[in-house]
Order: C-alpha cells, then sequence, then structure tokens
C-alpha cells in the first residue's frame, strides 16, 4: 500500500505586475509570500505538491505570472496550476505548463489521480467546463488505473448560500456533479473563486472550498462585501484508503 499524500493549496494570489499593487488594502505578492513563510514554518512542509486553482493574476500581465513562478519554483516542489476568471491562459502559457509547474494536468500522486480543470470564461466572472472539458475529466477518471482522485476546478461546484457570489459559480455545475457521482473513485472536489472556507460531504465525495492568499468574502453575504479574516491556505493529507484529512490555516498577524 502507497503512503499518504500530502498536498499545499493555494487559491486566488491576485498577483500584479507591479509589486506594490494592492487589491482591497492586501499587497498580494506580499501576502503570498507570507502564506509560504509560514506554511514552511509548519510541520507539514514539505508536501508532494502545491495545487493552485486559479485567480493567480488580477491584471492578466504576463508579469503576474512572472512573479508567481518566481515565488514559487525556488521551493523545487511540482506546482500544479488551473486558470480562474481573472487569468489569461495565454500569458499562463510558457511560463506555468512546464518543469515544476504544469497547466491543466491530470497528474498521478500515490494512489490519487488528480485532475486540473478550466471552468474560466472569456471576460465573465461566471465559470462552465463546457462538453470539451467535462469529456476530458470522464476519460481522464475512466481510464485512470488510481483507486482514487482529486478534482480540482476554479469555480464553485455548489452554492456557497452567498447570493452574490453564487451568481458567479459553474453555470454547469449540474452536469459536472452528476458526472462526479458516475465515478465512485472520486473522493473528493476542491476549489477556489470564493474567498471563503467550506467542507462538505456528499455521498461519500468530500467537497472543499479554500480562502485566498489575500482578501476573504464575507460568507452569508447577499451583497458584495469583505471579511476582515486573514490571507490562508490549506493542508490535505490523501489516504491510501481514500480519505482526506484537511485543514485551513490562516496567517497571523
Amino acid at each position: 500500500m502507497s503512503d499518504p499524500v500530502r498536498l499545499l493549496h493555494l487559491t486566488d494570489t491576485h498577483l500584479f505586475a507591479d509589486p506594490a499593487r494592492s487589491l482591497r488594502d492586501v499587497v498580494t505578492r506580499d501576502s503570498l509570500a507570507d502564506v509560504l513563510a509560514a506554511a514552511r514554518r509548519q510541520p507539514e512542509w514539505p508536501p508532494a505538491a502545491i495545487l493552485a486553482t486559479g485567480d493567480l493574476s488580477e491584471d492578466e500581465s504576463r508579469g503576474a505570472y512572472q512573479a508567481f513562478a518566481d515565488l514559487l519554483a525556488p521551493l523545487d516542489l511540482p506546482v500544479h496550476c488551473l486558470p480562474g476568471n481573472h487569468d489569461d491562459p495565454e500569458q499562463m502559457h510558457g511560463l506555468l505548463d512546464r518543469p515544476p509547474f504544469t497547466l491543466c494536468a491530470t497528474p498521478r500522486i500515490g494512489a490519487w489521480q488528480l485532475v486540473m480543470l478550466s471552468s474560466r470564461l472569456p471576460r465573465n466572472p461566471a465559470g462552465k467546463l463546457g462538453e470539451a472539458e467535462l469529456a476530458r475529466l470522464d476519460t481522464a477518471l475512466s481510464v485512470s488505473t488510481c483507486e482514487h482522485a482529486l478534482v480540482c476546478v476554479h469555480h464553485q461546484p455548489l452554492p456557497m448560500g452567498s447570493r452574490w457570489v453564487d451568481r458567479h459559480m459553474l453555470a454547469d455545475a449540474v452536469e459536472f456533479r452528476r458526472l462526479i457521482a458516475r465515478h465512485p473513485r472520486v473522493r473528493g472536489v476542491l476549489w477556489g473563486h470564493v474567498h471563503q472556507v467550506s467542507d462538505r460531504d456528499l455521498d461519500g465525495v468530500r467537497w472543499l472550498s479554500t480562502p485566498a492568499t489575500c482578501g476573504q468574502f464575507l460568507p452569508g453575504s447577499d451583497e458584495f462585501a469583505t471579511d476582515d479574516r486573514p490571507p490562508a491556505w490549506r493542508w490535505l493529507t490523501l489516504h491510501p484508503d481514500g480519505g482526506i484529512d484537511t485543514e485551513v490555516c490562516w496567517l497571523e498577524a
């Protein structure tokens, strides 16, 4: 039996080409650097890989992705990326699709198959996988020889109970969830986008959202509202029996 796999989940870094620019009073490049420094001080370090689930850039610039690469590459770890609604996949190519990075890949780690999906729609805060990406997911899950699978996407496939956030969820969430239900090897679904934490267990699948490495949104709000919670990251331990242990960590002031 293979060993447990530890992963670090980072999402919604919202970097700019300008290192001093801030998003809602958070200098996003500094907050990502602080998150990485804090994670490296924890006993869980090092992970087998890092998962980066979109909105890596705020300004869709090449410079933002270069900054992300400059911060992550020295860690000498695989970094599996996917785009969010604030990202430009064309700018990501050439930087985040070569080692140690992958872009929308299907890596295997231990007994686990990972599937990194793109739900980005051009110039639209909502997301959609579409027929081609759903078919890619179906194929990846069908042909995998791994016992278990973790599926990663940017947009939420489940409502968060926040009216304004849920206007921008995955448009084909019903089709996505039906596909997941057809593949019993799927043990978890992981996403970003919502800048808040959630953890639900539905029919044996763990559905998880992770807060941003910058500012957070206020849970349960009908209109746009920010939360005062600090930057965050998530640790996951994927066990060979299909179990998932996970913890969200918050950056201390």
